[in-house]
């Protein structure tokens, strides 16, 4: 029972990709009857370009998650490695994300209104979200005395001692 959260793991992670692979295949395949097909006349270069390059960072997200969660197993069939947890934070969550969010734009874009392809600025904008506080605390602007709070805190004396040693009183420390 000791392999256990590893098998469980690696059936996750082999769910995961072939969820991927339907997934892929589907909006594809209804992309192309739909859209580039049935509906040739309206379909420009330019609707085939971010096609093929939406398409492609798909393909390379998914053959990145590929690599890193496909389990390996011994010869005797025993779980060699699980690979990593797809359903994880972080990047892998992102690159989830990115390749929904194509899905979503391609069935949108075949069937609705080009103008679809601007749900793709949801990324960058997500991006500065979260990186433009990261940012400003590195450039050091917190937005305030942030100084005087950390001298406070770092004394160990209480707001209220502080005051009363500043007014010029007796405070009693009792511990």
């Amino acid at each position: 029972m000791a392999n256990a959260s590893s098998k469980k793991i690696a059936a996750a992670n082999t769910k995961t990709l072939s969820n991927l692979q339907i997934g892929f295949a589907s909006v594809n395949i209804v992309y192309i009857l739909w859209r580039v097909i049935y509906l040739w006349g309206s379909f420009s270069k330019s609707l085939g370009f971010l096609y093929i390059l939406t398409t492609g960072l798909t393909l390379l997200f998914y053959s990145i998650l590929k690599s890193s969660g496909t389990p390996t197993y011994n010869i005797d069939g025993t779980l060699r490695s699980s690979g990593d947890d797809l359903n994880s934070e972080g990047l892998t969550a992102y690159m989830f994300d990115i390749i929904y969010i194509t899905w979503f734009v391609h069935i949108s874009t075949a069937f609705i209104s080009n103008k679809f392809w601007y749900t793709y600025l949801v990324i960058p904008g997500y991006a500065l979200y979260k990186g433009l506080p990261l940012v400003m605390k590195y450039f050091g602007s917190t937005g305030g005395n942030g100084n005087e709070s950390n001298e406070a805190n770092t004394s160990g004396k209480s707001k209220r001692q502080q005051k009363m040693e500043k007014r010029g009183g007796k405070v009693k420390y009792v511990r």
